[in-house]
């Protein structure tokens, strides 16, 4: 492989299946009065898009198309309404196999694994800690944070296969976490409450739901042995038919970041015991990839602290900590290294940025004289 096609895989944009994550979205949004053509031009989407299980898109487009459909319905709930019926049978690969699973605790570890053939650049994480699981996921990629539709949905996700799996449907999580959260009527909080408990915490990092531990043992009530071997055999099989950079180098920058947001240094000697290898081995790869350790740890680093930073409501210590530094100091160093500014002035900028941009959609088309 040369030099430049190295640099460009390491550049590519993440990309998702559409198929996936959206089925129904054109019957749902028609149920609900809105024309689903016009979310797919001004997400610069096709038809075919959404219904190929081969095709990926960029990721963005996803994102973006989320915020669309809000936007039609004038809905800011949107994402969390259409999580919430969203069944997880529907989401390809992953969706199947976690049904399958045996355990909870498997359904989750299937999801990790699985997720990259539906879906780049994210990390799909479970912490146990005091008795409490933690499961989280979060992206690689710079300037996500601002999409909030995604966040509801993934979460509802969660819940509902949850649900699923514990043959229980008034099941919600002891505490919900979110990066953000607009400001809601009563009624709108009566609905987040129906489908994601009334235990909320906003400022986290990540999006994620908190549980007792114990539930990770409980076995699934939609295990099926036949099926998980089958979607296992399924999904190596599309983990391998992955391009490079969504294989090997997107499987490290996931690990390096891992590490990093578990309050590690992410030192080469850390990534290799993640991944199971020695860190001479690990050093090989890299090199026959055409990548440096440091340079793909700072770009982990970067994309996570951009994404970081358009949530206005996490301190820069807490973004510090959550990238691996024990020093804010030294994450304002790096950070004015990457970009030229202080994470603060950077924020203070986009903050006047998208203020101004709210304010000139928001002005009414000018008139021609008569």
């Amino acid at each position: 492989m040369t030099t430049e096609r190295r640099a460009a895989d390491k550049l590519a944009a993440p990309t998702i299946n559409l198929a996936s994550v959206v089925y129904g979205l054109d019957a749902y949004m028609c149920s609900r009065g809105a024309d689903m053509g016009d979310a797919f031009r001004r997400a610069g989407l096709e038809p075919g898009d959404v219904n190929n299980p081969d095709r990926r898109v960029p990721l963005i487009r996803y994102l973006e198309l989320l915020e669309i459909c809000a936007d039609l319905l004038a809905d800011r709930q949107f994402g969390l309404k259409f999580g919430a019926q969203y069944e997880p049978r529907h989401a390809g690969v992953v969706g199947n196999i976690a049904l399958a699973s045996r355990t909870v605790g498997e359904a989750f570890e299937m999801i990790g694994r699985y997720l990259p053939t539906m879906v780049d650049a994210t990390v799909h994480g479970v912490e146990v800690s005091d008795g409490i699981a933690f499961v989280y996921s979060y992206y690689i990629d710079p300037l996500m944070m601002s999409y909030r539709q995604k966040a509801d949905w993934a979460i509802a996700f969660e819940c509902n296969l949850m649900r699923a799996g514990l043959g229980d449907p008034r099941w919600t999580p002891q505490e919900v976490l979110l990066p953000q959260l607009a400001d809601e009527t009563p009624t709108q909080r009566r609905t987040r409450a129906e489908i994601m408990g009334d235990k909320i915490r906003v400022g986290h990092p990540w999006a994620g739901i908190r549980f007792e531990a114990d539930l990770l043992k409980r076995p699934m009530a939609t295990a099926d042995v036949m099926i998980e071997s089958l979607m296992r055999h399924y999904g190596d099989l599309r983990l391998a038919a992955l391009p490079e950079q969504s294989g090997e180098i997107e499987q490290l920058r996931r690990e390096i970041a891992r590490v990093l947001v578990k309050g590690g240094e992410g030192g080469i000697e850390q990534l290799a015991k993640a991944t199971g290898t020695s860190a001479r081995t690990l050093q090989r790869r890299l090199q026959d990839a055409g990548v440096n350790y440091s340079e793909l740890q700072n770009e982990v680093r970067k994309t996570l602290a951009l994404n970081l930073l358009e949530n206005e409501t996490l301190a820069l210590a807490e973004i510090a900590f959550s990238l691996g530094y024990s020093e804010v100091s030294a994450f304002n160093h790096a950070f004015r290294r990457w970009v030229g500014q202080s994470p603060g002035d950077y924020r203070r900028l986009r903050a006047v940025h998208f203020k101004s941009a709210a304010a000139k959609s928001s002005e009414p088309p000018a008139t021609g004289s008569i």
